[in-house]
């Protein structure tokens, strides 16, 4: 995971390149005769950098989309359990005293499975096979078809919910990273200002306050603070 390069809220960091981005639209000759690079294509281009940030939005819209994949992986499981508890009545029906079959389809151990997604998608694949072997027996107690198929349905669906929701996680790992190495940029490129404005306004202590980094709290920071964040 990139790491921040910076002390500052996202949101802090964002105004901070708003207002530099305003007060260099007015002092913009004076910094480019200290560095011909600082020129009015800079601004331009620190604009850019600054309504990207914003367009972004952070993280909400991530943490949004993998709060519904988690909804849908939790209500497969959900739906696994309530399965489970119908099934259950019909195999102590069909196997009242054999307690190795009932074993074979869970009864007892289905506790150690309940609230791991991956057991659960292994058991519920599982389960199909089992029902398989005893289905006549099953089909005696005048179990209704459906539970003797819907095994393999409910383990199926679980286990897309399950590699959608691992897939979001991952592609949320990515869009944070490339997010604070954008950030990142953005702050490399005040800070930069930020030096240029220590020259340019050496002799105007006023103005010099006007790029100074800001603090956690909005205030500003010293140079040997500046230096250190």
């Amino acid at each position: 995971m990139a790491e921040r390069n910076f002390r500052l809220k996202d949101s802090n960091l964002l105004e901070w390149g708003d207002t530099t981005v305003e007060h260099l639209k007015l002092d913009i000759d004076q910094f480019t005769a200290f560095d011909p690079k600082l020129n009015k294509g800079f601004i331009t281009a620190l604009e850019l950098k600054v309504a990207q940030g914003y367009k972004e939005g952070g993280d909400d819209l991530n943490v949004a989309q993998l709060q519904e994949k988690t909804e849908i992986v939790e209500k497969a499981m959900q739906d696994c359990r309530t399965y489970f508890k119908k099934l259950r009545y019909w195999v102590l029906d069909a196997f009242p005293d054999k307690k190795a079959i009932q074993k074979q389809f869970g009864i007892g151990r289905f506790r150690t499975v309940t609230n791991n997604q991956t057991k659960m998608i292994q058991f519920m694949e599982g389960l199909s096979d089992t029902i398989a072997q005893h289905r006549t027996a099953l089909e005696a107690t005048s179990v209704p078809v459906e539970i003797l198929k819907q095994s393999a349905i409910l383990a199926q669906a679980l286990r897309e919910a399950n590699k959608e929701q691992e897939q979001k996680k991952g592609t949320r790992m990515v869009d944070t990273a490339e997010r604070i190495e954008q950030l990142n940029e953005l702050y490399a490129i005040l800070q930069k200002i930020n030096a240029a404005a220590d020259n340019v306004f050496d002799e105007s202590p006023a103005k010099r306050d006007l790029y100074r980094t800001p603090s956690r709290s909005g205030s500003l920071l010293s140079v040997e603070e500046e230096e250190i964040v």
